[in-house]
């Protein structure tokens, strides 16, 4: 269990680390940026690293030193983490239109902020690129953007990103910043030439559909593994115990 848990601190430390490095090249916590914190895709490594690190910390330490402290958060803390994914399986089953149009608000937000944000940039167009979907919806959600917006009066007015186009590389090598130009302002069969005209939220849940017991598989393994955690950690719990009470 030592080896196990000193592997996943690695682990989270690391994805801490890149957490922190990608707010501080982006100066997310200082000024105006702060506001957009919320919306910044480092904030998921940070929070991810956090617990992550916290948790195989106790549990790591708590096996070694046989600390009864340390292995009750440990304890905890796995049990928190079991409940929430149970609690998160059980809403994704019950409230599957709520989440999609949580899901389309959202990528709203990151599509308005797409020229404004490195890492949403890149992955909007890394979604939008392997799923071949163009915005929430539908390929016209990308006038939410100041810059794609037909109002707007800069060379992209109308346009979408490349990752949008059905051949989105020049040459077959680099992308084609231009080959969305004007899909907002053509009819849907002119446009459909051009770009995707499908959103990447239905493309999603048509992926779940087709992969649900791929996921399931590991949703089922990753409880497995948690449980065993709890069980050594009880176990430890009661050596100790049992250790103390003999003197």
């Amino acid at each position: 269990m030592f080896c196990v848990n000193s592997a996943i601190f690695t682990l989270g430390l690391a994805i801490l680390c890149v957490g922190f490095w990608g707010l501080a090249a982006k100066q997310s916590l200082m000024g105006e940026q702060i506001g957009y914190l919320g919306t910044d895709p480092m904030l998921v490594f940070v929070l991810v690293g956090l617990v992550t690190c916290a948790l195989s910390f106790s549990g790591c330490v708590g096996f070694v030193r046989e600390n009864t402290c340390l292995l009750k958060t440990f304890f905890v803390g796995i049990m928190i983490l079991i409940t929430a994914q149970s609690l998160v399986a059980i809403v994704v089953l019950c409230f599957q239109q709520q989440i999609q149009d949580s899901l389309r608000s959202t990528m709203l937000v990151a599509m308005s902020r797409y020229q404004d944000d490195a890492d949403l940039r890149f992955i909007l167009d890394e979604v939008q690129l392997a799923m071949e979907c163009c915005g929430g919806q539908s390929y016209q959600d990308w006038s939410v953007n100041l810059y794609f917006n037909c109002s707007s009066p800069g060379v992209n007015s109308c346009g979408v990103p490349y990752s949008c186009c059905i051949d989105p590389l020049q040459n077959g090598t680099v992308p084609n910043s231009q080959c969305g130009f004007g899909a907002l302002a053509m009819g849907e069969v002119a446009a459909s030439s051009l770009v995707y005209l499908g959103g990447c939220i239905p493309q999603l849940v048509l992926w779940i559909g087709s992969r649900i017991w791929d996921i399931a598989a590991v949703y089922i393994l990753l409880t497995a593994i948690e449980v065993v955690f709890l069980v050594f950690a009880q176990r430890v719990m009661r050596e100790i115990e049992a250790v103390k009470s003999l003197y």
